[in-house]
């Protein structure tokens, strides 16, 4: 397990935005290796130290959490897809922060952007954990023709990648690339 406290690199004045910044330290430096079959996966969850919003851009580039019609914060709507301290306090940080981190997937690097709503100066800090989890790729999923073809990684996983795709197996899927707001169909 992996603990860091990130204070923001800047102060915010009241009413102002701050950010994107990529903390260089939260960088992902291992991915999917070939010939171990194996691959590392960053689970992090933060609690955040003042009343600022955070956003999350993960991979750097996409906006996180938005709805359909406010995917992202505006002049108009600040409330929306961002994360407050009352919702992962600092010395407590909840699961609702929880993002994961993948490398050779766009989402080796996290983004943080914040704004304070309050009528002081604030600077945030935040309070990262990760969880550093090894995990063995069992197969893969492709489309061929339209069809679709799992490949099991080793031929002792055909068995299991069978039953975990007709869900016989109990499972919680995970899914590590972001949702896209707005949806496209």
């Amino acid at each position: 397990m992996g603990h860091w406290e990130y204070d923001w690199p800047e102060s915010i004045a009241s009413l102002a935005d701050s950010g994107p910044f990529i903390p260089e330290s939260l960088q992902i430096t291992r991915g999917y290796n070939k010939k171990t079959n194996q691959n590392r996966i960053w689970q992090m969850i933060f609690g955040i130290k003042t009343q600022t919003y955070i956003y999350i851009e993960l991979p750097t580039d996409l906006h996180r959490h938005g709805i359909p019609k406010d995917p992202k914060p505006s002049t108009a709507n600040r409330r929306t897809s961002h994360f407050t301290e009352w919702m992962s306090p600092f010395m407590e940080p909840s699961f609702i922060t929880e993002h994961f981190m993948q490398k050779d997937e766009g989402l080796e690097q996290i983004a943080f952007d914040a704004y304070n709503p309050t009528s002081i100066t604030l600077t945030p800090t935040l309070n990262i954990f990760l969880a550093k989890i090894s995990t063995e790729r069992i197969g893969t999923e492709m489309y061929e023709d339209g069809r679709l073809v799992l490949e099991p990684t080793q031929s002792r996983f055909s068995e299991v990648l069978d039953k975990l795709y007709r869900r016989v197996i109990p499972q919680r899927p995970l899914t590590l690339m972001p949702v896209r707001a707005p949806a496209s169909v």
